[in-house]
């Protein structure tokens, strides 16, 4: 009898301890859960087009906060990157050519071109018809090709000098030039939504042809379980 008081004892004495125990870990853990949360808060970081980020992106940024406000943003501005093998990025969104089949990722949109202007500011005669674009400042993003496919595209007879004008490497720089009143852009109807919108450009004519490139959406191998 005298061993199995003391048996018991021990047993009384073990579960004492393993509570004692557990409940130190539980508070534990919860002062480490705390702490993430105030000091290391959900992360996703997007890597995105420069003129998206910008143009269509940073304007959206407080809907995507109202939604959920506990998400750390990480946006990584790049002209190009393989999210595929970078660790740091948890999504993506990449101007490229339209048609690819993505096995990580989808075709968000595709935009259309078209010339846009400041009202009130393009010195010149007024722009009704395409072939007025001949007594105007062509402005162009990376390329001349737009404006020429534009040109020949719309059955403009007039001779437009699409060769003429500025060339500028970001859409940001090209539309706020048109902005200011320097020329009419090549603007579409997602990079230039905004200005469109909000009436600091406009578009002179219905006519516009589909872009040779799209934005796509990729989520890297393993990210699409982020929550």
């Amino acid at each position: 009898e005298p061993r199995v008081e003391v048996l018991l004892a021990e047993m009384a004495d073990g579960e004492a301890l393993r509570t004692a125990v557990a409940t130190g870990f539980s508070i534990i853990q919860r002062a480490i859960e705390q702490l993430s949360g105030s000091q290391n808060p959900e992360r996703l970081v997007i890597s995105v087009d420069p003129d998206f980020a910008s143009l269509w992106l940073v304007p959206r940024l407080a809907e995507f906060h109202a939604l959920v406000p506990d998400i750390l943003i990480e946006i990584l501005a790049e002209r190009s990157s393989d999210a595929s093998f970078d660790p740091r990025i948890d999504c993506a969104i990449h101007y490229d050519e339209a048609g690819l089949r993505l096995e990580h990722g989808e075709l968000l949109f595709r935009s259309s071109l078209f010339p846009v202007y400041a009202p009130d500011s393009v010195q010149g005669p007024p722009l009704r018809t395409p072939e007025d674009l001949r007594h105007h400042v062509l402005l162009h993003d990376r390329t001349q090709i737009e404006w020429r496919e534009y040109i020949e595209n719309c059955g403009v007879a007039a001779d437009v000098n699409f060769r003429s004008g500025s060339v500028f490497s970001e859409t940001a720089d090209c539309l706020e030039a048109a902005v200011r009143g320097q020329g009419v852009a090549m603007g579409d109807d997602f990079l230039a939504g905004l200005y469109l919108l909000e009436g600091r450009l406009v578009r002179p004519f219905d006519y516009s042809f589909p872009s040779k490139n799209a934005y796509y959406f990729v989520a890297p191998r393993g990210s699409t379980k982020h929550p």
